[in-house]
């Protein structure tokens, strides 16, 4: 049951507009939390017209506008080049909305949040729709060549969001 003062819901400020968020599977490049975003349930986002380069050529909603809620998959590490700190939010269902003046003026463009008391949403009330299939982020990564046990510890901290530090490796054989 969902308590009124749980992160439920990771938020994003994004110039990509929803075709280009269902092609690629999620909403992506994001630095954050990687374990505090697994923790949500849902991916909130929110239109962002003030940027100029390329981020934006599918913008689809109003500045501001919150214009998708989805249901988030996974946190999983991004594949591409120059972006190996950075995080793809992927979405197994989404939903159409339309919220104005979402953004709470932060400047960072990733905040967490409760979907019904920051923006007033009954989950329940909505009609989500399937995800397209991507391939790109549901292909197991095989390593090509045997890997140290530190190259091992960095790809599994990674994809867990902790330091390497923290992860321990047992081999038997």
């Amino acid at each position: 049951m969902e308590t009124i003062n749980e992160e439920n819901v990771v938020c994003v400020l994004t110039a990509r507009g929803i075709e280009e968020l269902l092609e690629e599977g999620g909403s992506q490049a994001w630095v954050l939390n990687a374990k505090r975003a697994r923790k949500c349930e849902y991916v909130i986002c929110v239109q962002n017209r003030g940027i100029v380069d390329d981020w934006g050529r599918q913008a689809s909603a109003g500045h501001h506008v919150a214009f998708l809620i989805a249901r988030l998959k996974d946190v999983v590490h991004s594949k591409e080049k120059d972006f190996e700190k950075r995080w793809i939010l992927t979405f197994s269902e989404y939903a159409e909305i339309d919220i104005p003046n979402a953004w709470p003026g932060f400047r960072n463009p990733v905040f967490y949040t409760n979907v019904k008391k920051h923006f007033g949403i009954d989950v329940a009330s909505l009609q989500f729709e399937q995800m397209p299939s991507v391939e790109s982020f549901e292909k197991p990564v095989i390593p090509t060549k045997p890997m140290t046990l530190a190259e091992a510890k960095q790809g599994l901290a990674m994809t867990f969001g902790v330091t390497p530090s923290d992860i321990e490796i047992i081999v038997r054989g």
